[in-house]
C-alpha cells in the first residue's frame, strides 16, 4: 500500500473530527425564553409655559354638522361613502364626493358647487349644481339645472328639469334628458342625449 493511499483515510478522518467538533457547539439546547424591554423614559419636568401664537392662516371650515337625519355642509367639502345608506345634505356644499353602492342622496336643499359620484346603483336628487362628474354604472341623478355634466360609465341616467350647459359622455348606454342642452360631446356608443 502506498503512502498516498494511507494519507487519504487519515485526512478524511481528521476533517470529519474537526467538523464534528465545530458542529457540537451549534447544538440546540432548550432554555427559557426571556423578553427584555427597554426601561421607561424618565418624566421630563417643563419649566416653560406654552404660548399660543396668533395664526395668519385662513380658517378651515368646520366638518359638516349632523342634525337629526340631515347633514349641514357648513361651507366645507363633504365625503359620503357606504352601501345601502340614505344621506340628506343642506347648506353650502362647495364639493360633495360620494362613493358607494345603492346610496340615496338628497341635496335638494343644498347649494352644491361640484358633485363627484363614484359607484353603482346610486339615486341622487340635487337642485342646481355647478358640475356633476359620474364614474360608475346604473346611477340615477335628478337635478334642477347643471352647468357641466361629465359621464364616465355605463347605463347612467341624468334628468334635469332646466338646462344642462355642457355634456361630455365617455361611456355607453347612458341617457341624458334636460329642458335644454348646450354643447354636447358624445364619445361613447348608444347614448341618448335629448332636450324636451
Amino acid at each position: 500500500m502506498s503512502f498516498r493511499a494511507l494519507r487519504r483515510p487519515a485526512a478524511l478522518a481528521a476533517v470529519s473530527a474537526l467538523v464534528g467538533v465545530a458542529l457540537a457547539g451549534c447544538a440546540l439546547v432548550p432554555s427559557a425564553r426571556e423578553t427584555v424591554l427597554p426601561p421607561a423614559p424618565a418624566p421630563v419636568a417643563s419649566t416653560s409655559v406654552p404660548t399660543v401664537a396668533p395664526s395668519t392662516a385662513a380658517p378651515v371650515p368646520a366638518p359638516p354638522a349632523v342634525v337629526g337625519d340631515e347633514m349641514d355642509c357648513g361651507g366645507a367639502a363633504v365625503q359620503l361613502s357606504g352601501a345601502d345608506q340614505d344621506f340628506t345634505l343642506v347648506g353650502e356644499c362647495p364639493e360633495v364626493t360620494a362613493g358607494g353602492t345603492e346610496l340615496d342622496i338628497d341635496m335638494t336643499r343644498a347649494t352644491v358647487g361640484t358633485f363627484l359620484l363614484n359607484g353603482d346603483r346610486n339615486d341622487v336628487d340635487v337642485a342646481s349644481v355647478g358640475a356633476i362628474v359620474v364614474g360608475g354604472q346604473d346611477n340615477e341623478i335628478d337635478a334642477s339645472a347643471v352647468t357641466q355634466l361629465t359621464l364616465n360609465g355605463e347605463r347612467n341616467e341624468v334628468e334635469a328639469d332646466g338646462r344642462i350647459d355642457a355634456v361630455t359622455v365617455s361611456g355607453n348606454d347612458n341617457r341624458v334628458t334636460a329642458g335644454s342642452l348646450g354643447t354636447v360631446a358624445d364619445q361613447g356608443q348608444r347614448n341618448t342625449l335629448a332636450a324636451r
